[in-house]
């Protein structure tokens, strides 16, 4: 006699869904033709799996708890080296308390988002605060609200189809917060309900999260768009080697679950061993920006042991005050170079965060790389 149906017929469910992401996804010659790009998408896969695991199977609105969204292991939905994610599910019907101390980060938000109707991470934002728009005591400690009704001190409304909240923290350093382990987020959620601990896990409860993270897993791999698809975002780029004007998810209007005090400009690269992509262009004044290349499964490129990301702190400058970063499969021998890390073809991401003045377009030109140092 099978004593945990619903969630026996979830694991079924499971099994068959990592065999359709399998042929569907990591298989599909519609999607990848590279012997990279497959292999990538099969770690991709285990890397979801463990963030389904986490941020699903382990989900309670009741009592919730902050978890890591990416790690150096764990990468998904364009992760940031410069940047510590974290991410709750909580329910409009609760009302909870979050606080931490600010440390070296430059920037931290909180954005609280509906459900996604197709399973994403997290669905159309609701409400968002950031770190300019509250109090912070002297010794960097704060205390954040969110209820329905308002509340003393720091506060954010809690739409009542709530369904998570993500933290944003940034950080603008010489050594990308990812690679530091001296650098952290003190921070911590609980619920301010007068409720009793959690009961025991049943088989309803369990099988609902799994559910729930396998509508995650398929929405982050079959639920992508083809490679090359034409998108309806403004700020990605239909063209290779071309980047467009940078541009806001607040602005756009769009369901989406970015960070609305964000400008983001998207592009790809596409090269040959033997040639080089040149940007070119001039910072806003804001707290951060960076630039990062990612694979075709919105993964950073390895960061630990190659460059793959520059943020403004590590950007080194011409004489002019412009930027001159360098996109090639080698080292060309000047400053800012990303290393594409064999990948022919791959995704170009600029953020620049609260920038004072709208962001510019960074220029592109495709050079052989022999030439890189000369212009």
């Amino acid at each position: 006699m099978n004593q945990a149906p619903n969630t026996t017929a979830a694991f079924d469910e499971l099994i068959a869904t990592l065999q359709l992401i399998r042929d569907g996804y990591v298989l599909s010659d519609e999607r990848f033709a590279d012997p990279l790009d497959v292999v990538e998408g099969y770690r991709y896969v285990g890397q979801l799996l463990s963030a389904a695991s986490e941020l699903f199977f382990e989900a309670d609105p009741d009592h919730p708890r902050l978890a890591s969204i990416v790690s150096p292991a764990r990468k998904l939905q364009g992760d940031n080296p410069d940047a510590i994610y974290h991410y709750a599910r909580i329910s409009g019907r609760r009302s909870y308390r979050i606080f931490g101390r600010v440390d070296t980060e430059c920037y931290t938000s909180f954005t609280i988002h509906g459900r996604a109707p197709d399973g994403a991470l997290a669905g159309p934002l609701l409400g968002d605060v950031n770190d300019r728009q509250f109090q912070i005591d002297p010794d960097g400690s704060y205390s954040l609200t969110l209820s329905a009704t308002e509340r003393p001190g720091n506060w954010l409304c809690l739409d009542p189809d709530a369904y998570c909240v993500v933290v944003r923290s940034y950080f603008q350093l010489g050594t990308s917060a990812q690679n530091d382990m001296g650098v952290s987020v003190r921070i911590e959620i609980e619920t301010i309900d007068d409720l009793d601990p959690p009961l025991p896990l049943s088989d309803e409860v369990f099988s609902e999260r799994m559910s729930e993270g396998i509508a995650f897993l398929r929405q982050a791999t079959l639920g992508q768009s083809l490679p090359n698809a034409p998108s309806s975002v403004p700020f990605v780029s239909q063209e290779p080697n071309v980047l467009p004007v940078p541009f806001s998810f607040r602005d756009s209007g769009l369901p989406v679950p970015g960070a609305a005090d964000i400008f983001y400009a998207m592009g790809r690269w596409q090269l040959e061993p033997e040639e080089a992509l040149v940007m070119t262009g001039t910072l806003p004044s804001c707290p951060f920006a960076n630039v990062m290349l990612w694979n075709r499964h919105m993964q950073t490129l390895e960061y630990r042991s190659r460059r793959s990301s520059l943020n403004q702190s590590q950007i080194r400058l011409e004489p002019d005050g412009r930027y001159r970063i360098v996109i090639a499969h080698k080292d060309p021998g000047v400053p800012n170079w990303l290393d594409c890390e064999g990948h022919r073809s791959g995704t170009i991401f600029w953020r620049f965060l609260l920038p004072e003045t709208d962001p510019t377009r960074t220029e592109c030109e495709v050079l052989p790389i022999g030439e890189v140092a000369d212009n």
